[in-house]
């Protein structure tokens, strides 16, 4: 039966595949190569979202990249703004348009339906101002409320539907602008004001930042928590002060919130390895309006916060003001009487969300019965037992399995997927006494008492579950509250397999024929039988409507970047080999990193070769044919289209760090990779340049100080030393939103690149000897530094390298972009700065 079902699906994927290549045919003319023409063309596609009912599906499409007219979101454009929102009329089956009631001028971000989906949350940017409202769907009309809503990358600001209608979410004070939206545009307008201001001479203009030894964090920093009326734009004030991880009640009658402090101070002899300010948590009414400060002992971990799903009781994971998070445990309140039970998890090491690529805090966790579902790794039998969170590194190595446990309110614990292969951290579903997750396999239901039962089929292949984020959480981060359905892609040897499951195990699930190999799903409705595909042939992408019919195509709803349809960009190569532990500390590692060789690659005369340093990343072998998701202005299409080769090396922390630093190892493992390639015939070992972004600026200037064989060497919008960099204000950052001193970075020595684990008030020595400035007499070949007057990484930081370089009498030269971030987004500025880069490397000789 199971194999009927699945030719089945397997012959639908064939017809659709028919179909939509049909509609995808590639041109007939001559390859050309990407350009900066190209790149401002390149159009793309946000989140998508089906209201509850099914009869609207919302999508967000981002317009060319040279078309925007505002170029001013955060540090840079690309990626993040551009998008506009399009809807499409399941039950009148119509073409896609652009909401009617909404100003198609701003960028314009989906944000969720409300419970009955007649109203959708929408945020909107434009020119260094976001905004927040309710679009109705019935009406199309806009309201938008006036408080700023707070604004964070990591899901702590989320705002949430508290009734069909209202909006609660926390709002910055009158006046500002969330910086991790509008930190340039919002700085820019209040400076050139000031400055006019002081020039006029009518007006002080100081701004000043204090600090105190007095420890301030019993006092909560400035906001409002507000609710919002989609209907009626009416906007009531709940609390002063700003509060994070709103989390309503399964009964809607109660909305839990932490309040957010003033930072704490911090002692010279203590690292700083977590966020200084403190949350508490706090309970609102929504009835009556009354408030209550819960567990006035413990201070929390923002974004933990999770119900019970009777309503009654709280769980998060929080600690004593007198520890740290490393000594934290999750803890259960009992909303009525205030009673707080801390779940001892002897036994076990938490799992942290950086393995997988953002914070230092503990996976979600989960009710289940009088129990708490955690994420965590058993401890070695011979160790202490005492309940551990650990910090991780990205991608950490050497891990050992980790699994769902049921820990007890008396720090017992049981696994509860010690026979599923490939457990994944994200909870999917909880409910009154179950428990659902992803296994490789498929997703299964553990109950208290029932066990555990698989709602999927049994199928060849690999399970992956599509959850949905926005602009403001990416998907792997984002944690809301649980819906009952799930969409799924299973991956096996044959054409992958969709499936859209019902978590409570009611209904069978509903299968979707993917309509082209690589298509990704973006979303589903079971209420319309429908799943939103994103699919690509080569550059060009699709947004394809397939439902449940198996006798139906795939409805086309927008295709974007054919422009790039015939466009020769390379051909990705991999090379696999060993390098030596600087330290020796381990034998010989094997290593393999991806080479992007220029269209009409000839091994008799090799290229020039880009060598992109990055720390701690492993190998970059995109797929052929792939150029982007997004118009990156220091793509690698983009150098290959001049006819360079490109890579990206592999450089695994274990490598790089040395007892010497962070990356005192890095030069000795880019120079094994570069090796490679040229032994492979793939580069001219006379033209190499090294090249860095970001982190990858400081990394890059510390190999070419190390290491004579480049030719040349581009460092871009980073900073160049450490002992100074410890301690300076963060760029852009510290104008208006007190951003001082880089600690975190540095303390901290797991899950940051550059962390040493001790300060310079206690290491000096250290940071010099690491930092490239210091080591300007070492370079031996001429130097491009770039960088902009609105990034994060102070300008400055290039000011003393570039002042370092010319006291050594050595060849650089500096470009300074003015109204920049982290990089260029202005195409004036991406098109002048490759003019420059090009011209630098040919002066330099390291061009073809």
């Amino acid at each position: 039966m199971a194999r009927k079902w699945i030719a089945g699906v397997r012959g639908l994927f064939t017809a659709c595949m028919i179909i939509a290549l049909a509609g995808c045919a590639s041109s007939a003319a001559e390859p050309r190569q990407f350009g900066l023409d190209d790149l401002m063309q390149i159009e793309g596609f946000g989140s998508a979202v089906f209201d509850p009912t099914g009869r609207y599906l919302v999508y967000e499409q981002i317009r060319p990249y040279g078309s925007y007219g505002d170029y001013s979101f955060r540090t840079y454009a690309y990626d993040k703004s551009g998008h506009q929102l399009w809807r499409v009329d399941l039950a009148k089956g119509g073409k896609p348009e652009s909401l009617p009631g909404l100003d198609p001028a701003p960028h314009a971000y989906q944000q969720g339906f409300s419970p009955s989906g007649r109203y959708l949350m929408v945020m909107q940017y434009t020119f260094g101002e976001l905004s927040l409202g309710a679009y109705d769907m019935v009406t199309d009309t806009y309201k938008g409320f006036g408080p700023v809503p707070a604004f964070s990358r990591a899901g702590e600001h989320n705002p949430v539907w508290i009734s069909d209608e209202e909006i609660a979410y926390a709002a910055l004070p009158a006046g500002d602008q969330p910086e991790a939206t509008s930190v340039r545009a919002h700085t820019g307008k209040v400076l050139s004001r000031d400055w006019e201001a002081a020039w006029h001479g009518d007006r002080v203009t100081a701004n000043e930042v204090r600090n105190s030894s007095e420890d301030r964090s019993g006092r909560q920093a400035p906001g409002r928590l507000v609710r919002a009326n989609g209907r009626t734009g009416d906007v009531q004030v709940l609390a002063e002060g700003l509060y994070a991880d709103l989390r309503v009640a399964p009964d809607g009658r109660h909305l839990a919130a932490l309040a957010v402090s003033e930072p704490r101070p911090t002692a010279p002899d203590t690292l700083v390895e977590a966020d200084l300010h403190r949350y508490r948590l706090t309970l609102f009414d929504l009835a009556s309006g009354s408030v209550r400060s819960l567990a006035p002992d413990l201070e929390f971990f923002p974004y933990t916060l999770a119900w019970a799903p009777d309503g009654t009781r709280l769980a998060a994971f929080g600690w004593r003001r007198d520890e740290t998070p490393r000594d934290g445990r999750f803890h259960v309140v009992d909303t009525s009487t205030g009673s707080v039970t801390p779940y001892e998890h002897r036994g076990l090491d938490l799992v942290s969300e950086r393995e997988r690529g953002w914070r230092q805090r503990p996976e979600r966790t989960v009710f289940l019965g009088e129990d708490l579902a955690m994420f965590a790794r058993r401890l070695p039998a011979d160790e202490d037992e005492s309940a551990r969170f650990s910090y991780r590194d990205l991608r950490g190595a050497g891990l050992t399995r980790a699994d769902w446990y049921a820990v007890s309110p008396a720090g017992t614990s049981r696994n509860l997927t010690a026979g599923l292969a490939g457990v994944s951290p994200i909870p999917l579903h909880a409910s009154a006494g179950h428990l659902t997750v992803l296994a490789e396999d498929g997703i299964y239901q553990i109950g208290v008492e029932a066990g555990m039962r698989r709602l999927t089929p049994q199928l060849p292949g690999k399970f992956r579950v599509h959850q949905a984020g926005t602009f403001a959480t990416r998907s792997s981060v984002i944690r809301p509250d649980y819906s009952d359905k799930a969409l799924v892609t299973v991956e096996g040897d044959g054409p992958p397999i969709i499936l859209m499951v019902e978590l409570t195990g009611a209904s069978p699930p509903v299968v979707i024929a993917a309509p082209s190999p690589g298509a990704v799903p973006l979303a589903g409705s079971y209420a319309a039988g429908a799943v939103l595909f994103r699919a690509e042939v080569g550059p060009v992408s699709r947004l394809l409507l397939a439902d449940a019919d198996r006798h139906a195509a795939p409805r086309e709803l927008s295709r974007i970047n054919a422009h790039l349809e015939g466009i020769a960009v390379g051909t990705w190569k991999r090379v696999a080999y060993s390098v030596t532990d600087p330290e020796g500390k381990v034998a010989d590692l094997r290593l393999e990193s991806c080479v992007l060789l220029p269209p009409g690659f000839d091994p008799a005369a090799p290229p020039p070769l880009v060598v992109e340093v990055y720390p701690d990343v492993g190998p970059f072998c995109p797929s052929d044919g792939a150029v982007m998701a997004y118009p990156d202005p220091d793509s690698a299409y983009l150098w290959v289209g001049k006819g360079f080769a490109y890579t990206r090396l592999a450089t695994p922390k274990e490598l790089i760090r040395t007892e010497d630093g962070p990356i005192a190892g890095l030069d000795e493992v880019v120079d094994a990779g570069v090796s490679a390639l040229v032994a492979e015939g793939f580069a001219d070992p006379d033209r190499l340049t090294l090249y860095g972004f970001s982190q990858g600026g400081v990394s890059a200037l510390y190999v070419a100080a190390k290491s004579p064989r480049f030719r040349a060497v581009i460092a871009k919008n980073s900073w160049a030393d450490m002992f100074s960099h410890y301690f300076t204000g963060l760029g852009i950052y510290a104008y208006l939103y007190d951003s001082f001193g880089a600690f975190l970075s540095y303390d901290s020595v797991d899950g940051s690149d550059f962390g040493f684990g001790r300060t310079p008030f206690e290491d000096p020595d250290a940071y010099i000897r690491n930092s490239p400035v210091f080591l300007a007499p070492d370079f031996k070949m001429p130097v491009l530094l770039i960088h902009t007057d609105m990034d994060g990484f102070p300008m400055s930081q290039f000011d003393e390298m570039y002042g370092a370089l010319q006291r050594a009498g050595k060849e650089v030269r500096y470009v300074r972009y003015w109204g920049e971030g982290h990089g260029p987004s202005s195409p004036a500025n991406i098109r002048d700065m490759w003019e420059r880069q090009i011209d630098f490397l040919q002066a330099a000789g390291a061009a073809p």
